[in-house]
């Protein structure tokens, strides 16, 4: 397990305010997007890393699997401003009642071309597919403080990394039961969970990018 140097949320804005004016913006610099569009259930936080064995720089969380969150951050270039040959897509989910770390989604790259998912294209759905990578299913961390009228486990704590190393279990395309069908996220994404499906554990899951 390893952690990386992390920004608690409520710097997060401010600090990729400064990543941006701190970055080489010339007519050289390559800029990309990646946009998250996904349903965890039942708490979740995304991360982008440029270090496989780190989860990264955190930049959106949600709570609650109803609603289906939009994300989107600017891939951070190299000093010289090109791109990174590879970054990594980093998702922690954490149920909370019942049933397991479930993650629903659908991730596409725009901007500058030379970034591609691992199935060769600029857009990625979850499944059960050599694409993702999950960990083994982690007890439920021990939390932070308590958000004000939040539920409980509702904390803004940043919890212990797991490097994703397993194929991921499917539990059916969006639609499937108890969920039902999510219209923010595209028919053929998949739900999928740590590969023993467990419940009320957290589990991260990762998909790569690579640069040219």
């Amino acid at each position: 397990m390893t952690t990386s140097p992390r920004l608690n949320p409520g710097a997060a804005a401010l600090a990729c305010a400064l990543t941006l004016l701190a970055a080489p913006l010339t007519a050289s610099a390559q800029y990309t997007l990646l946009t998250a569009k996904l349903n965890g259930d039942d708490q979740w936080k995304i991360y982008l890393t440029t270090q496989v064995t780190t989860d990264g720089y955190q930049y959106a969380s949600g709570w609650g699997w109803p609603i289906t969150y939009t994300a989107t951050l600017w891939l951070p270039p190299t000093s010289a401003g090109t791109h990174f040959k590879d970054y990594w897509l980093n998702i922690w989910v954490q149920d909370v009642g019942g049933g397991g770390p479930d993650l629903l989604g659908e991730f596409k790259l725009t901007g500058q071309k030379g970034c591609k998912f691992d199935n060769g294209t600029t857009s990625l759905l979850t499944q059960a597919a050599k694409y993702w990578h999950v960990s083994a299913a982690q007890p439920i961390s021990v939390g932070g403080s308590p958000v004000a009228n939040f539920p409980t486990p509702f904390t803004t704590y940043l919890p212990p990394y797991v490097q994703p190393m397993l194929t991921p279990l499917s539990l059916g395309l969006n639609g499937v039961p108890p969920w039902g069908p999510m219209p923010g996220i595209n028919a053929a994404a998949e739900w999928i969970t740590d590969p023993a499906n467990t419940w009320n554990m957290e589990a991260w899951f990762q998909a790569h990018i690579r640069c040219k």
